[in-house]
């Protein structure tokens, strides 16, 4: 029987508290050929101490420590200790079920990647993820579609803004390891988010066969979110704008460059929650986010962008972007942020 070697790659800074969780579920795999490249980045907890005594019980993982550089080069470096015929991204605050890996090797064939649903922990309940009615085989052309689809939503797409990114996650997919090969993370502080939907955008440009399966065989824990995702980001905008840039350069056709423009229309969310976030005026916020809608890339992109799809509350939303309305924008981004 054919048993390739899987290496599952774990970044890790300060998760002493969810650390030894996400290493069980690995080491306990019913797959057991496997190596764990977990990279601590710099962390000021006891994280780096508990991967050492582990990894002294089991010679599988493998242990690396850099100072803090960003989750971006802390994955890059575990690729390149990584010697597996398939990778496995696993965040140091998740966790999988013990036959996620022996299920995905069964079912991903001569496909490139085996993608998978999964689960958001909260602290009291636990809420199922799936990314597709039921378990599918993607063909290039349908591939192709799923690359767009992670630069951004067209058409009825656009009724949940929130699933934006749910499909370009690094987390829950097996890759096949030379898929990878010349695509490289960017830095955070180059991009400020939605690093991982970038790397995809890049890596399913060479996809020629996908496999997902309707298993919620990850589970991605929610309430860790820490402080640092509720400080003021104050280069977001200029951050998102290289994201931008970048993600323009995986844009194929026609419909891809619409899924851009719908990108950059929705990302005023997120920006106008993190304008909340700033110590200024209410005012200052304002112009802020007027400045940001003002942008000629934002300008044509709500110039473009179809409010049909959208349910009513996101009309009224992308209606006030759209006409430049400031102040509608700011208390409707002001009602967000105390719903969520």
């Amino acid at each position: 029987m054919n048993t390739p070697l899987v290496s599952i790659i774990v970044p890790v800074y300060n998760t002493e508290k969810y650390i030894c969780e996400c290493l069980h579920s690995l080491i306990q795999q019913s797959y057991s050929h496997i190596e764990i490249i977990a990279v601590d980045d710099g962390s000021t907890d006891s994280s780096l101490s508990i991967l050492n005594d582990i990894s002294e019980k089991d010679n599988r993982l493998k242990v690396f420590s850099q100072p803090n550089q960003g989750v971006s080069a802390t994955r890059n470096l575990a690729l390149s200790e990584a010697t597996g015929e398939y990778i496995m991204f696993v965040d140091a605050d998740d966790w999988i079920d013990l036959s996620t890996i022996k299920e995905c090797l069964q079912a991903i064939g001569d496909a490139d990647v085996c993608f998978f649903a999964y689960i958001r922990e909260f602290p009291n309940r636990s809420l199922p993820k799936p990314l597709f009615p039921q378990t599918h085989i993607f063909t290039a052309e349908a591939c192709k579609q799923l690359q767009r689809r992670m630069i951004g939503p067209t058409s009825k797409e656009l009724a949940n803004p929130g699933m934006l990114d749910s499909l370009g996650t690094i987390w829950g997919k097996l890759y096949r390891k030379e898929i990878l090969n010349g695509t490289e993370f960017i830095d955070l502080k180059v991009i400020g988010t939605a690093e991982d939907s970038l790397y995809n955008c890049n890596v399913f440009r060479k996809v020629q066969k996908a496999v997902y399966i309707n298993k919620t065989f990850y589970h991605y824990r929610k309430f860790n979110s820490g402080a640092e995702t509720k400080k003021y980001k104050p280069q977001l905008s200029q951050q998102w704008n290289r994201l931008f840039d970048y993600m323009k350069a995986t844009v194929t056709d026609e419909i891809s460059q619409k899924a851009l423009h719908n990108r950059i229309a929705l990302s005023i969310i997120g920006l106008g929650l993190n304008e909340c976030l700033s110590p200024n005026t209410l005012k200052k916020k304002t112009d802020k986010i007027a400045e940001i809608i003002n942008q000629p890339h934002y300008k044509e992109a709500y110039q473009k962008l179809d409010l049909t799809y959208f349910p009513i509350h996101w009309k009224v939303f992308f209606f006030a972007a759209k006409h430049n309305m400031k102040r509608v924008l700011i208390l409707l981004v002001l009602c967000i942020k105390k719903i969520i």
